[in-house]
C-alpha cells in the first residue's frame, strides 16, 4: 500500500492506494498537471477526471465494437 498526498484549493488529501493502482494515479495525474508537491486548482483535477471520462468512454466503446465483431463470428 502506497500513501497518497494532494493539496487541492487549499486542503490537504491523503489517501492509501494498492502499489500498483497508486503508480497509475501518479502517472496520469502527473500528465494533466497535477503536482503532489503543490496546491492545485480544483479545475486542474476536474480536467483530469475529464480527461479519464473520456479514456473509459472510449476504452469501452472498443469493447462493445470488440464484443459486436465476436458475435458476428
Amino acid at each position: 500500500m502506497k500513501h497518497i498526498g494532494l493539496t487541492i484549493a487549499g486542503t490537504r488529501y491523503e489517501i492509501k492506494l494498492e502499489d500498483e493502482f497508486a503508480d497509475f494515479v501518479i502517472e496520469d495525474l502527473g500528465k494533466s498537471g497535477i503536482n503532489f508537491r503543490t496546491d492545485n486548482k480544483a479545475e486542474k483535477l476536474l480536467k483530469a477526471y475529464l480527461h479519464l471520462a473520456k479514456e473509459s468512454s472510449s476504452h469501452e466503446d472498443e469493447i462493445e465494437l470488440l464484443i459486436d465483431t465476436l458475435d458476428g463470428l
